[in-house]
């Protein structure tokens, strides 16, 4: 059996590679690893792997409705709850709608979309043994008020 050890990066077709990276860049902190906007690709990374995520500009349709298989969403994860409180503001601040807070057993979840409508998740972890719990418990999805 093939093991992977952990995932290595996310792929995105985008309408628009330059907005797209202005978006990732500005809500997440990515930083531009390399890009050629010629050829509509934009490689970013937190500043460790050569790329966490990739965005090529091959799309030109409507994202696909929720009904249909695909990406649910990305998340991101952020160290602790005060940096996700700091997150929901900025994400205020900067007039992003979101798609919702959750309260879940292992984490606590803010999500948006980006500008393809790819739904993002930013999310803190709430429990030391996250797989522990989620074989134990399983996961809940409550509200969560960050206001």
């Amino acid at each position: 059996m093939i093991q992977a050890k952990r995932l290595g990066h996310v792929v995105l077709n985008v309408r628009d590679a330059e907005k797209s990276r202005d978006f990732y860049t500005q809500t997440l902190g990515l930083k531009v690893a390399h890009e050629n906007l010629e050829r509509g690709a934009v490689f970013l990374s937190f500043g460790k792997e050569h790329h966490d995520l990739a965005l090529f500009q091959q799309a030109t349709g409507e994202p696909p409705a929720k009904t249909q298989p695909g990406l649910h969403h990305v998340a991101w994860r952020l160290d602790n709850f005060e940096e996700l409180k700091a997150a929901y503001r900025e994400l205020k601040r900067m007039g992003i709608p979101l798609d919702g807070t959750a309260e879940h057993n292992v984490t606590r979840s803010v999500y948006f979309f980006d500008p393809d409508g790819n739904r993002v998740e930013l999310y803190c972890d709430m429990t030391e043994n996250g797989f522990e719990t989620m074989r134990d418990v399983g996961p809940k999805r409550d509200p969560l008020d960050l206001e």
